[in-house]
Formats: C-alpha cells, sequence, structure tokens
C-alpha cells in the first residue's frame, strides 16, 4: 500500500476530564432530579424556559416547515418506514421441534418506551429524528420521547421541532447534553424513564451513553463521522471527492479516507478535494478534517479489504467497476454505498437506510440503528412428556456432573404429572 496522504492526527479519544464532568451531572440528576437539570440547561446552555416543549409549540413549528423541506422529509420518513418495516418483518414469532416432542421457539417484543437524542449543536439535524423515530416506531415502541438540547432562549431549533411535529411526536424535551441522558434513565419530574436511548451525540453525550449503560439500554457509542471510498479506474474524480468532503464538513475530527485501485485516479483526486472545498460557502470545518484526518492510498483491491475490515469504517463507498461482485470481501461497516449513483450523502437523508452508525471501529462487533435495535428477543419451550423424559435422560448426568441434584429433581418430577 503506497500512502500519498496520510492522516495528521489519531483518532480522538474519551479525556478523563470529560469522564469526571459526566459522572458529576449524572450523580446530581441521580439525586436532584428536574432541579439539577435546570441548573444545567442553565449554565451549559444558557437556557431558563419550559422544559417539556408545550404540543402548541410543536405545532406551530411544524405549521412553519418551508414545504420543499416537508415534502423532502416526508418522503425520507416514508423510506425509511418502508426499510424499517422490512426489517421488522424478518422478525417474527417462530417454533421449531428440536427433538421429537420438544417445541423451541423465539419472539421479538418492543420496549415500552425509547428517548431519541436529536442533536442541536452546529448543525440541526431534523433527519436524526426521522432515523430514530421511524425505526421505533417501526418496531412497535409505545411512548416515543424527543430529547433536543436549546439552541437559545427560545428552546430547540425550530426545525428540530418542526420535524418532530410531522412525525407526530408529542413527549419532546428541550434538554441537551449529559444532563438529558441522565434525565431518561433516571426520570424526572413529568418524566418517566425510558428503557433505551438512541441516537447520536457529542462527546458528553457519549460519555453519559456509556456510564448509564445497565440502567438503561442503547443503541451505541457515537464518535466522529467516517468514510471509506474504495475507487477503481471506472470512478469520476470529482465524485469521489465530493464524498470524501460530504463526510469532512460534518466534524473537524471527521475522518474520510479514499483507497485506490488506480494511482492516477488517487492524485487526481486531491486538486478535485481543493476545487469543490472552494464552491463550499464555508469550507472551514471540512478544510480542516480533511486536512488533519484525510488519507489517499494507491493499493490492490485485496489490500483495501484488509484495511476497511481492520478500521470497520462507519461509511464504506464502493466505487468501482462491479460493486455487488466486491461487497462480500468487506465484512465490518456500517453501510455501504455502491457504485458510481450511489452518494453516501442519499444514505444520510433521505434513501432509507439509517444513519445512526457504528463509529470508531466498532461495526467490527456491531451494527447500526434497526428496529432490532428497540426489540428484545424472547425465547420459549414447550415439551410433551415424551419429550420431558427424553431431555429428563440427557439432563441427568450433567446435572450429577455440576453436583446441582436440585436441577435432577426438577427434571425427573415431570414423570411423577404423567403417573398422576
Amino acid at each position: 500500500m503506497e500512502y500519498i496522504k496520510r492522516r495528521a492526527t489519531a483518532a480522538p479519544e474519551t479525556t478523563r476530564n470529560v469522564t469526571l464532568r459526566v459522572t458529576e451531572i449524572i450523580e446530581s440528576v441521580r439525586r436532584s432530579g428536574e432541579k439539577a437539570v435546570r441548573q444545567f440547561s442553565r449554565t451549559l446552555d444558557g437556557y431558563t424556559g419550559d422544559l417539556r416543549v408545550s404540543r402548541e409549540v410543536i405545532a406551530s413549528a411544524g405549521a412553519a416547515l418551508p414545504p420543499g423541506v416537508r415534502e423532502a422529509l416526508a418522503q425520507a420518513a416514508k423510506n425509511v418506514s418502508t426499510f424499517h418495516s422490512f426489517q421488522r418483518s424478518m422478525l417474527r414469532e417462530e417454533v421449531v421441534e428440536v427433538m421429537e416432542g420438544v417445541f423451541a421457539g423465539i419472539r421479538f417484543e418492543p420496549v415500552s418506551s425509547a428517548a431519541i437524542y436529536v442533536p442541536g449543536g452546529r448543525y440541526p439535524l431534523p433527519s436524526t429524528a426521522v432515523m430514530g423515530v421511524v425505526a421505533a416506531r417501526e418496531a412497535g415502541v409505545g411512548r416515543i420521547v424527543a430529547m433536543t438540547p436549546p439552541s437559545g432562549p427560545g428552546g430547540p431549533h425550530e426545525i428540530v421541532l418542526g420535524a418532530l411535529s410531522m412525525l407526530d411526536v408529542e413527549e419532546v424535551w428541550s434538554i441537551g447534553g449529559a444532563q438529558a441522558i441522565a434525565a431518561c434513565a433516571f426520570g424526572i419530574e413529568g418524566m418517566e424513564r425510558v428503557d433505551v436511548i438512541a441516537g447520536p451525540g457529542n462527546a458528553y453525550v457519549t460519555e453519559a451513553k456509556r456510564l448509564l449503560f445497565g440502567n438503561v439500554g442503547i443503541d451505541g457509542l457515537a464518535g466522529p463521522s467516517e468514510v471509506t471510498v474504495v475507487a477503481d479506474d471506472t470512478a469520476r474524480a470529482d465524485l469521489v471527492a465530493a464524498d470524501l468532503i460530504a463526510q469532512s464538513e460534518h466534524d473537524t475530527q471527521a475522518r474520510a479516507t479514499l483507497l485506490c485501485l488506480d494511482r492516477e485516479l488517487a492524485l487526481s483526486v486531491l486538486p478535485e478535494v481543493e476545487s469543490l472545498l472552494g464552491k463550499l460557502p464555508d469550507p472551514g470545518t471540512a478544510r480542516e478534517s480533511w486536512s488533519c484526518n484525510g488519507t489517499v492510498a494507491f493499493c490492490s483491491m485485496e489490500e483495501a479489504a484488509s484495511y476497511a475490515n481492520y478500521e470497520s469504517p462507519e461509511h464504506l463507498v464502493l466505487a468501482v467497476k462491479a460493486p455487488g461482485e466486491a461487497l462480500p470481501l468487506f465484512r465490518s461497516f456500517g453501510s455501504a454505498f455502491l457504485g458510481p449513483f450511489t452518494a453516501q450523502a442519499f444514505g444520510d437523508y433521505v434513501a432509507g437506510t439509517n444513519h445512526i452508525l457504528p463509529t470508531g471501529g466498532t461495526a467490527r462487533f456491531t451494527g447500526g440503528l434497526w428496529t432490532g435495535t428497540f426489540l428484545r428477543p424472547q425465547t420459549f419451550l414447550e415439551t410433551n412428556i415424551g419429550g420431558a423424559r427424553r431431555l429428563a435422560e440427557l439432563g441427568r448426568p450433567i446435572s450429577e456432573a455440576e453436583g446441582l441434584p436440585g436441577h435432577t429433581l426438577a427434571m425427573e418430577l415431570r414423570f411423577e404429572v404423567d403417573r398422576s
């Protein structure tokens, strides 16, 4: 593998100061509930308004959505719903006879409540509201709560509230940061605790989710955005550059990687990136991210697959001649985008796949948000008398070997039922 451009910085790590501060926030909310949340909203966000957003304010934001935005968000929600409904249909109750007279089954039960965290920092993200709310709803979650930080003294950003209104979310809270995660985990006055928290956030949100896992379920631990593009000589340099920039503009810590099977393409993408950066109204974030964290390398397909499987990127773009044939080589990624027409940004907004994805290499052991995030697999077992006899005969030597005679008794007493 020949590196033409290497990233200059290592992947960011959670600092001890973040952990200490988040721990302090969590303990304060655990002890003092709403009072602590209000204090942190005032000191950290400069917000002193109502914590729960009224139905009137939500409805007003929905009515104020620009028609073009409303139409696009509605179609995005429809596409996400279609894909996540398909996922739900795969997870159906099934029963199999594992041996004569022994029937094992599985079903998938939704959690009762879920909170969707919708970021509202540098960029308001109504698309995240769509991704989280629709996935939870298609799973069958009864109570869906939205947590989104205030963007000013007036509360959350109006476009986020508008998206939540369009999605018919009635319980919306103007709380952000670690205090929002703690409020969801413990409950506060007027808000019952939830079963699962999903959605990306900053380092404080992510650390709060990590520390509170076990008190509450979480979807995963989100970090800076990542994209790895694998391109051959059939790829257009400008399209490749555009995918690299699209992720770079998220955050100065975002990581964009290009693995080229053609050296000339690798060299031609570099000026294309600079050219496209010049067309952005404010290229500062993307330029810094690309300068510090961008990688370009010339390699073979096998080297590209090995590199990607090790890094386990959030987004994988296969800009190659036969992407469907290449895909099986790649085993660790959050979501893949195949061929020259499939912009990675389609997945961020409207295509139907979810954009809440694993980062920081966690795709090697987990996946992105889907209906299964909000479902609990539950197994069940039923035997007839013949099956019970067979299982008891097999189970007795194991329970005796483990020194657990009560287990032997529980199995063999089933025959007393038969004789009675």
